[in-house]
């Protein structure tokens, strides 16, 4: 059986990431939870300290690929794979987490709209995405000097492009995520990109 504690961050993000953090109240959250007032302030002196509980969760269960990665992938194909990889184990990640699947772009938008409060959560995505734009832009040359896509592209276009692919899933809803469907689809967008651009 889940702890209290753990049942609240988890409910609670959840309400945060698709109402958003100002729009959550304490009634809210102790209707999503199913519990008290009381119960909360035993476990967190405020929404701030279970928000942040949350982000740091949500943090735990992002797989990002690595500078080393990049290196010791033979292409560009290789490349998109891990992604995708590293993608489905995060999925499966926050599903046993947070019992569902969270979309990366409801994560950032909650992020950002609490920046003000938490501006070190801000920075950790700056992060994050300057360290996916490089390691897009890695792979992409290296492929561009095994002669395995064409040499005219714009390489930091092109990175943008690749990177905006795996967070693309929009559409897909928060709680009924059809993984096999998302990745598939996703898989497919790349494939499509791949196509365009190889010799």
């Amino acid at each position: 059986m889940t702890e209290p504690r753990e049942e609240i961050v988890k409910k609670a993000f959840l309400q945060f990431l698709n109402r958003g953090y100002k729009a959550c109240s304490l009634k809210t959250l102790e209707q999503a939870t199913g519990l008290t007032k009381g119960a909360f302030y035993y476990y967190f002196k405020d929404k701030k300290e279970i928000l942040e509980a949350g982000m740091e969760r949500y943090f735990s269960v992002m797989k990002e690929e690595s500078g080393e990665d990049v290196e010791r992938v033979a292409s560009l194909r290789e490349y998109i794979d891990l992604v995708i990889k590293n993608k489905e184990e995060s999925a499966d990640a926050s599903q046993r987490v947070f019992g569902c699947f969270i979309l990366e772009v409801l994560f950032f938008q909650l992020v950002l709209e609490v920046a003000p409060i938490f501006p070190e959560f801000r920075e950790r995505i700056y992060t994050i995405s300057k360290r996916r734009l490089a390691n897009w832009e890695r792979a992409i040359l290296k492929a561009k000097q095994s002669g395995e896509i064409r040499a005219t592209l714009d390489t930091s276009v092109l990175a943008r492009n690749l990177m905006s692919v795996s967070s693309s899933m929009l559409n897909i809803e928060l709680e009924q995520a059809n993984f096999q469907y998302m990745f598939s689809d996703t898989r497919m967008q790349f494939e499509q990109y791949y196509m365009l651009i190889k010799k």
